[in-house]
């Protein structure tokens, strides 16, 4: 027991350490126009195989501040990688960010020019605004009878600033 206690404030010393190790913060905001791409592992109902996807979009991020919150929006598209169809999902979506907590949602349009489903994606996770990594369950809107993928997923996104700036919100 005294090793594990040992152990354990050792880390929380260096922990402590890195965590102070910056000589000067940037507290600014700033407006980024990102290239997203993700990875999304879809499971659960109704199908016996779990599913993956790739997507790729564009969004809009304003982040910044001392504790780091921003907002995005952003449109993107889902493309099955091993469904038996052809499938591709445009979609649109929203985040708010604080801290290391991310909460949004997406409105998504999955086809495989056969049948359409329309879905509606709620997003809770972790992550900021280079990155993030949530937990997706979708909410079927549309045509209940069509599910090329399952109603949960997982995804890991990154974004690759193709722009940053910083937001000016005074008015003069």
């Amino acid at each position: 027991m005294k090793h594990y206690k040992i152990f354990l404030f050792v880390c929380f010393l260096g922990i402590t350490c890195m965590s102070f190790g910056q000589t000067k913060r940037d507290f600014s905001f700033y407006k980024y126009t990102n290239f997203e791409a993700g990875y999304s592992y879809n499971f659960g109902e109704p199908n016996n195989k779990n599913f993956h996807l790739l997507s790729v979009g564009f969004n809009k991020t304003s982040y910044g501040g001392m504790h780091g919150a921003g907002y995005a929006y952003g449109i993107a598209s889902d493309v099955a990688l091993n469904t038996p169809n052809f499938t591709i999902g445009p979609k649109i979506n929203g985040f708010i960010y604080y801290q290391f907590f991310v909460i949004g949602s997406e409105l998504a349009l999955y086809t495989d020019f056969k049948e359409t489903t329309l879905r509606y994606i709620p997003i809770f996770g972790i992550g900021g605004e280079r990155g993030k990594l949530t937990i997706n369950p979708q909410v079927i809107l549309t045509n209940k009878n069509f599910e090329p993928i399952d109603r949960g997923a997982i995804q890991l996104t990154i974004n690759f600033c193709l722009d940053k700036r910083p937001r000016n919100d005074k008015k003069e």
